[in-house]
């Protein structure tokens, strides 16, 4: 496993690109220090104090461990029968949706969350507008790029 930090000019750098790849700002000081880790080839897990995303290509995403990151997304609450679904690594369908926020644009990242108890199960660019969403009564919503038990997961349970 490997893990380093960057120097302030390269985390400054990094919190820019993950800025502009989840389209939100994080509004975090300048003194905010990036601390990566690599716990297997092409899985990058980076931590920006407390903020955890997940480094999948050029894209980052948030990691579903960290409730202080979700909590900056949209979200969408899905029905029991569909976490099984998800879980194995299904997109999110809009009949499986019982509550969602106005996610806006397509490509915006949503957490999806589960009913019972609201715990996020998956996280993934939205493939329609939220409001395109909440008219529809069938179809793909939401790409399903990271879900609990699925590498990502199972690499963070090394760091």
């Amino acid at each position: 496993m490997k893990r380093w930090v960057l120097s302030r000019r390269d985390s400054l750098e990094m919190i820019q690109k993950i800025e502009s790849s989840v389209g939100l700002s994080l509004g975090l000081p300048k003194s905010a220090q990036a601390n990566c880790a690599e716990p297997e080839e092409g899985v990058v897990f980076v931590n920006l104090d407390g903020f955890e995303f997940i480094q999948a290509g050029e894209a980052y995403l948030p990691f579903l461990g960290s409730a202080g990151t979700l909590a900056l997304f949209p979200s969408a609450v899905v029905d029991e029968g569909a976490i099984k679904f998800l879980i194995n690594g299904a997109d999110v369908m809009r009949p499986g949706i019982r509550k969602l926020d106005d996610w806006g644009a397509p490509g915006k990242i949503v957490v999806v969350k589960e009913e019972k108890k609201g715990r996020a199960v998956a996280v993934g660019p939205a493939a329609v507008s939220g409001s395109d969403a909440a008219a529809m009564s069938k179809g793909s919503c939401i790409r399903n790029s990271h879900h609990v038990g699925d590498r990502f997961w199972n690499a963070h349970k090394a760091l």
